[in-house]
């Protein structure tokens, strides 16, 4: 027998069927976060510097004479020069450390404007000649460097440069510092994913910074393309790493 539906009962009907709505819903929208995949992740930057001293000097200076006639300004230049090696040598320096450079001539002019008329008057010869020292021997070069103003008292037009400080194991030492911000980087991340109650997962993706060597003790600033001191024999060398991780 057919049960008379009323206009309650109609209502209840309809509330039923949209609480089985809704549950069937949030069943479907449950397991679909439940099967989408990890699409989270920890961006973190690992940063290592250390500090080193440089193990190789590059000093460079140059040396020069004018005159009228070129053959005389070459001849007196060339006497500089055995000059300049008699005093390199008298402090210890080797053979093998000096360079000489070739010797440049240039005509020197001046221009005058006399009665609104400009033209240019013939000086003379230019003649120069540079020198330059390569070694290992750091402090003993930098001395030298400083004691060569001895070479201006003996009637040289010498020019000395500022010491230029290096290291031959660069490339050994920006490995291991490539190392060290690696795995600063990933302690830095689990650091985050266990404050976040997560676990670290794999290594999604990696990105080297510039490295900057400043001198120790300098305020120097950073540049997007790195620093590259050679003023300093002390040196502090800095790197960071940018490394994104899965998050489970």
């Amino acid at each position: 027998m057919a049960i008379p539906v009323t206009g309650v009962s109609r209502n209840i009907m309809a509330v039923i069927v949209s609480a089985l709505g809704l549950i069937v819903a949030a069943w479907f929208v449950g397991d679909g976060f439940k099967r989408k995949p990890a699409g989270e992740y920890i961006n973190v930057t690992g940063m290592a510097e250390v500090d080193f001293t440089s193990d190789l000097i590059v000093w460079n200076a140059n040396f020069s004479g004018t005159g009228a006639e070129l053959k005389a300004v070459y001849q007196d230049v060339k006497a500089d020069q055995d000059k300049v090696t008699a005093f390199l040598k008298g402090k210890g320096v080797n053979d093998s450390e000096i360079v000489f450079g070739t010797m440049s001539t240039e005509k020197l002019f001046e221009y005058r404007n006399e009665n609104g008329v400009s033209r240019s008057v013939f000086l003379g010869h230019k003649v120069s000649q540079t020198v330059t020292l390569k070694s290992r021997r750091v402090d003993e070069v930098a001395r030298i460097s400083r004691e060569s103003m001895a070479l201006i008292e003996d009637g040289l037009e010498f020019n000395s440069q500022n010491p230029e400080y290096y290291f031959t194991r660069l490339s050994d030492l920006k490995v291991s510092l490539i190392e060290k911000a690696t795995a600063d980087a990933r302690l830095r991340a689990e650091k985050i994913a266990t404050a976040a109650g997560s676990k670290l997962g794999a290594l999604k993706k990696s990105t080297l910074g510039v490295f900057q060597i400043t001198g120790q003790y300098q305020n120097e600033d950073f540049s997007w393309g790195g620093v590259f001191n050679t003023a300093n024999k002390l040196k502090t060398a800095r790197v960071t790493i940018t490394s994104g991780y899965g998050a489970n």
